[in-house]
């Protein structure tokens, strides 16, 4: 068995109510809460933080508005160090708990926090404020992953800082009732196509297990939350599927790490088109798996298989997996032009070929 090491950086609490884990962890404390836009007052969990905060005495700062961009991660930085805060919540998606981590860090440092954001320096183990993640749209991992993501819109850069775990995570399925169908599809699919990046080719037969285990169980409950969008049981699965898919916990005897090219090819679209990160996972990646059949088919074949009952050809699995994620809701394909040279001109470190990478873009074009 290939060597591994399971990493426990953040404590889960999956929980129906919050409210009272939210108090104990804010007692006293000067928090500073961090959330995007208004979905975190239409879904409850705005309220029960400054609830939370309110009756353990602690105070409430608000970092409302912020994203992964650059300039908002720098100001939730100077409002943390202004106001000397001892605890940072972040509440939203993928780009919100990213900010958040990278505020935790940043307030406690006063190198250039770009150096370890562009990968310079390494911020696992140094020094951060106390981190509450709360995932309001599930399907990212965000909360339980190292990675925090960060851009900068000003000069187009941007970069990953590979190491900053949040100290504890609250997942609530309530806080994800308000997103609409198309939505909520996405939680699903987002993060079935996670789960299978870290699955796909993974020699140890218990987390290989456990991967297929959890995304036959992600895909049931995209389905049921098709028909009946108000079962917090599915939500919750999904909410407990994404967390998984970045904790360290799957592919821990992969021997090649082709399938996480996935999340290179997904920027192109990004860039060509202005796609979402949800839409280009999604959209590429059954034409993904096409390509890279070529180099390691019989994994390829194994989990489609394993995952979806799928038997035959690579060419017809990929195919009945467009189907799929079409007939619980999502759009799987791009509007715009594919142009070869745009293509070519998109920075992507994998190892398809130029030529391969081309034919999948076109193969996702309307």
């Amino acid at each position: 068995m290939k060597d591994f090491q399971l990493r426990n950086d953040t404590k889960l609490l999956f929980r129906n109510d919050p409210a009272r884990d939210l108090q104990e962890l804010a007692a006293g404390k000067k928090a500073l809460f961090v959330y995007g836009g208004g979905s975190v007052k239409k879904n409850g969990c705005y309220d029960d933080v400054k609830d939370a905060i309110a009756k353990s005495g602690g105070t409430l700062y608000e970092a409302g508005g912020s994203s992964r961009e650059r300039a908002a991660v720098e100001e939730g930085i100077r409002m943390a160090k202004e106001n000397q805060v001892d605890l940072v919540i972040g509440a939203g998606g993928a780009g919100v708990m990213d900010c958040a981590k990278l505020i935790a860090f940043g307030a406690c440092h006063t190198e250039d926090l770009w150096d370890f954001v562009k990968g310079k320096k390494n911020p696992y183990g140094l020094k951060k404020l106390p981190l509450l993640l709360i995932p309001t749209y599930p399907s990212s991992g965000s909360e339980y992953g190292l990675g925090a993501v960060s851009v900068d819109s000003r000069t187009g850069d941007f970069g990953t800082a590979y190491g900053i775990a949040a100290d504890y995570a609250v997942l609530a399925p309530k806080y994800s009732l308000s997103l609409g169908q198309e939505m909520t599809a996405y939680t699903g699919l987002v993060t079935l196509v996670q789960l299978s990046a870290s699955t796909i080719g993974d020699k140890n037969p218990i987390s290989y297990d456990v991967g297929i285990s959890v995304i036959r169980n992600v895909l049931k409950a995209t389905r049921q939350l098709k028909e009946h969008p108000d079962d917090l049981d599915a939500r919750g699965i999904i909410l407990y599927g994404a967390s998984i898919a970045t904790s360290g916990r799957l592919g821990i005897g992969k021997e090649e790490n082709y399938s996480y090219d996935i999340y290179e090819a997904e920027f192109i679209p990004e860039a060509l088109f202005s796609a979402s990160y949800r839409k280009s996972l999604t959209t590429l990646f059954p034409r993904f798996l096409k390509a890279m059949a070529a180099y390691h088919g019989e994994e390829i074949r194994a989990y489609f298989k394993d995952a979806f009952g799928y038997e035959g050809s690579v060419e017809e699995s990929a195919d009945r997996m467009v189907r799929l994620f079409e007939e619980l809701g999502i759009d799987m394909y791009f509007d715009g032009d594919a142009d070869e040279a745009k293509i070519r001109q998109v920075p992507a470190e994998t190892v398809l070929k130029q030529e391969e990478v081309i034919s999948m873009v076109k193969a996702c074009m309307r």
